[in-house]
């Protein structure tokens, strides 16, 4: 049975390119205030108002281990019971995608990578990652302030 082709909005990490569900992406923006928060991991740069919401906003690049540059734009995702602002380099749209483009992760990184990236593939010849929006950050991860306020 062939699976159906599924729309991802393609982002742009630093070099690399990521998609996401468009099921889990509420909206996309230009970068807003962010107020650091003492205690948040390092990927996490602290809260920003999202529509009158105090909303965790995450570095995508640090989160990648990347260097992290100035985002161009944030991708608001639902991440479990949560939203969560992504800060990235470029939004180039939402595409779809036939799952037959899309494989899971080798196995030889399987291990390391399973937690985050659903699905591997390419796009215009570069390398694409499918990151599952609700596995940015485990429950553990989420400092007790940032939990209050993404509750």
């Amino acid at each position: 049975m062939k699976m159906a082709v599924r729309d991802f909005l393609v982002a742009r990490v630093g070099g690399r390119l990521c998609a996401f569900d468009v099921a889990h992406v509420v909206e996309t923006m230009r970068p807003l205030p962010v107020e650091p928060m003492p205690g948040a991991p390092p990927f996490v740069t602290g809260l920003s108002l999202v529509r009158g919401t105090p909303t965790p906003v995450i570095d995508l690049a640090a989160w990648m281990g990347l260097a992290s540059t100035p985002p161009k734009r944030f991708v608001s995702v639902v991440a479990g019971a949560r939203h969560v602002a992504l800060a990235v380099t470029a939004v180039i749209g939402v595409r779809a995608l036939d799952p037959e483009q899309l494989q899971t992760v080798p196995p030889l990184v399987r291990e390391a990578a399973a937690e985050h990236v659903q699905l591997v593939g390419t796009l215009d010849a570069d390398l694409l990652l499918v990151l599952s929006a609700a596995r940015l950050l485990p429950d553990d991860g989420w400092p007790a302030a940032l939990q209050e306020s993404a509750s």
